[in-house]
């Protein structure tokens, strides 16, 4: 009984109530965006991939870590074709999941290696300033917070979704 106080209180259920009553139809804008996020995610770890990873890492103690931006890069990019070519509902919605796996996954290897560190990048524990890390990490977030928009209804992405109004 004293949660339901509580909230009703903060006014979370009233303005849950309120926002459910608007829906963006923007479905090309809203899959475009998600895919240049996602492409924008793939691209960061092909590049530190290409040009040596960290440059304060070692070369050869960090196979892991070329097999990691290997699957980050396939995955962004499956799931944006998924996103975009296929018109199959259940291949639609998987690229989305599989797109907000991705960036959670970023999301945590992110904080993982600045926080307790990754075995052969020692170096970029407490470096919170690394350009290319903070730019992935607001693509992932950005795509979380728009696929999060998607399912609860406020964006339309998938254009094989009917619009009422």
């Amino acid at each position: 009984m004293q949660l339901n106080a509580i909230s009703r209180c903060t006014g979370i259920p009233q303005l849950y109530s309120f926002y459910r009553h608007f829906s963006f139809n923007a479905p090309r804008f809203t899959t475009g965006s998600g895919v240049l996020l996602l492409l924008g995610i793939g691209a960061i770890r092909l590049y530190l991939a290409l040009t040596g990873i960290p440059p304060e890492s070692g070369g050869s103690a960090l196979h892991y870590l070329i097999a990691y931006f290997a699957l980050v890069v396939a995955v962004s990019v499956a799931a944006s074709v998924g996103m975009l070519l296929i018109r199959t509902p259940v291949v639609v919605k998987a690229s989305w999941g599989a797109g907000s796996l991705l960036a959670v996954a970023t999301l945590v290897m992110y904080l993982v290696s600045r926080t307790a560190g990754l075995p052969g990048i020692e170096g970029f524990i407490g470096r919170w300033d690394y350009p290319l890390g903070t730019f992935a990490i607001i693509l992932s977030v950005s795509f979380l917070g728009l696929h999060g928009s998607v399912l609860t209804g406020l964006n339309i992405a998938m254009s094989w979704r009917s619009w009422h109004d």
